[in-house]
């Protein structure tokens, strides 16, 4: 199995994958990143750390603070997707219409800091998110795929749907700014949008970047024909 390589900034184009919940890759790269985490001899000297850019517990914890991943990138996205029978999911780089109508279709709205890592010939996101998904059981309407536009479906009856919001590479504790489970309506979406943003605001805040533990979000794929 070839080891990861250092950080490195994103080949373009390129076509991103979030690895969603239940995944069985999320399990396998987190534990490779994990091992070779600890295997890992340091990327550079204490010596050529810009030391003022360290949290506060390096003074305490030099290694992990030098050897950590830094995450130099942030971005927000959303990616539309289809699911087939197998339930496996096809990204779409941005919202759709037509070629999902009647199919199962999905959402997923990211903020995120990460970097990019190359694990087994792959570039591969690792950092920390926050997303709100909506996944639907069909998509009828000839507009196009969004998050509103799933949960208009859903509210006049004509379609199932589910909503979640979820924090991956993130340890605090979230409890006061998560919102209760609803069925997904306008109303709901616009609570959930809501909650969003507030734990956005707190995960990436200075206050909260101690309780950052990075992990794989997502992989960057070639487009077609791309060597």
């Amino acid at each position: 199995m070839a080891n990861s390589k250092t950080e490195k900034q994103l080949s373009v184009p390129s076509k991103y994958e979030p690895l969603l919940d239940g995944d069985p890759r999320l399990r396998s790269l987190d534990l490779q990143l994990s091992q070779e985490a600890v295997a890992a001899k340091p990327m550079f000297s204490i010596q050529e750390a810009d030391v003022e850019d360290l949290p506060d517990w390096a003074e305490d914890e030099p290694a992990q603070a030098i050897t950590a991943p830094k995450l130099n990138q942030h971005l927000i996205s959303c990616t539309a997707f289809t699911r087939d029978a197998k339930g496996e999911a096809s990204f779409f780089s941005a919202l759709f219409k037509q070629e999902a109508k009647l199919k199962q279709v999905g959402v997923v709205q990211e903020a995120k800091a990460f970097t990019v890592r190359e694990v087994n010939g792959v570039e591969t996101e690792v950092g920390v998110a926050v997303r709100l998904q909506v996944e639907a059981s069909e998509f009828s309407s000839d507009t196009h795929v969004s998050i509103p536009n799933i949960a208009a479906e859903a509210q006049l009856g004509m379609s199932r749907a589910q909503m979640e919001i979820s924090v991956r590479g993130f340890a605090g504790p979230l409890g006061d700014l998560l919102p209760a489970p609803e069925s997904v309506n306008l109303t709901s979406y616009a609570q959930y949008l809501e909650a969003f943003q507030k734990i956005q605001k707190h995960v990436f805040s200075k206050e909260s970047q101690e309780e950052v533990t990075p992990v794989v979000l997502g992989q960057h794929r070639p487009p077609a024909g791309a060597s």
